[in-house]
Parts: C-alpha cells; sequence; structure tokens
C-alpha cells in the first residue's frame, strides 16, 4: 500500500510534531491532523508541492510502500525504491552523543554537502 508519509522527512529534520509543523505551514487544524495520519484516501496535488517546497523534497520523498500479500511486484520492481526499512531517527539523534572531534568531522561533511 502506497501511504503519504510527511513525519518522516520531519523526523530527519529533527521536527516531531507534524500536524504543528503543517498548522504552521497554514493548513487548517482539521487537515493538518488528517494529513499528519494519513487518515485522507487522496491528497491535493498543491498540498502536496507546499509541503515539498518547504521541506526542500520530492514526492517520493514523502510517499512510503508497503507490500501486501496481494502485491504483485517483482523484487526489481520501482517501487521497492519508496520501501522504508527503517524508522527516520534524525540527524541530532543520531549524533547528540558523539566525541567532539567525530562531531567536526560530520560538521565539515554536512557543509561540504551543502555548500556553506
Amino acid at each position: 500500500m502506497l501511504k503519504l508519509n510527511i513525519a518522516r522527512v520531519l523526523h530527519l529534520r529533527g521536527i516531531y510534531d507534524t500536524s504543528e509543523y503543517l498548522r504552521g505551514l497554514g493548513f487548517s487544524k482539521n487537515k493538518a491532523n488528517r494529513l499528519s495520519r494519513d487518515v485522507k484516501e487522496s491528497f491535493d496535488r498543491y498540498d502536496l508541492e507546499r509541503i515539498c517546497i518547504d521541506l526542500n523534497c520530492t514526492p517520493n520523498d514523502l510517499l512510503e510502500w508497503r507490500p501486501s500479500e496481494k502485491t504483485k511486484a517483482g523484487p526489481d520492481h520501482a517501487l521497492r525504491a519508496l520501501e522504508r526499512q527503517t524508522a527516520a531517527v534524525g540527524v541530532v539523534n543520531l549524533v547528540q552523543n558523539l566525541p567532539a572531534e567525530e562531531l567536526e568531522a560530520v560538521e565539515r561533511f554536512i557543509l561540504e554537502r551543502t555548500k556553506r
């Protein structure tokens, strides 16, 4: 099943309240709650675009695919790229206990990737 998983990208960025984040983008409380819990069966492409622009991501980053028992997609099917094996933890949680010298190496890596 294909589902919208906005929380995954937010968690990677250290944001853990998906509904509050969406309300900050101007979504109503009701719509933010439905989007954050993937309750809606469909979503507006304009809304998806707004979220992608704000998070600097693509729709594929926000989508997650979990095959069901009825799935006939083989192991090399393109949808397999949307399978998420692990939950998003967030960079801050991953590095918070690293020694200072290793944090400096992580910082250099990030600075090189972001070209700052």
